[in-house]
């Protein structure tokens, strides 16, 4: 693993910054924010399948809507979800942040 920064700057000159703020729905913005950004630089370092990073992405907007719906009080929109009853296998790295989520390790 390399300790050398990125290349690439973390933010675009001229791009609109959101306002420092600690309500639930710039909270959620910002992360989301972040992981798509770690997500995207994997994909540009590694090389990974531009399917599976489209495939990411709508999951992760399905998750933003939810979320910022529920966050609103709004009702959840009627959405089919890809057969939900069958888990998609994750990856073991995944799955140990699950664990970890649930249990609310390190916080």
């Amino acid at each position: 693993m390399s300790t050398n920064p990125s290349a690439t700057p973390a933010e675009k000159p001229g791009a609109p910054q959101r306002p420092e703020t600690s309500n639930p729905e710039s909270l959620v913005r910002e992360a989301l924010d972040d992981i798509v950004l770690v997500i995207g630089g994997a994909a540009a370092i590694h090389g990974l399948d531009d399917d599976l990073i489209w495939s990411v992405m709508k999951r992760l907007d399905r998750i933003r809507v939810r979320l910022l719906r529920r966050l609103k009080g709004l009702a959840p929109r009627d959405e089919l979800e890809l057969n939900p009853t069958k888990l998609p296998r994750v990856h073991p790295a995944v799955e140990e942040f699950l664990v970890r989520d649930c249990m609310a390790v390190g916080e």
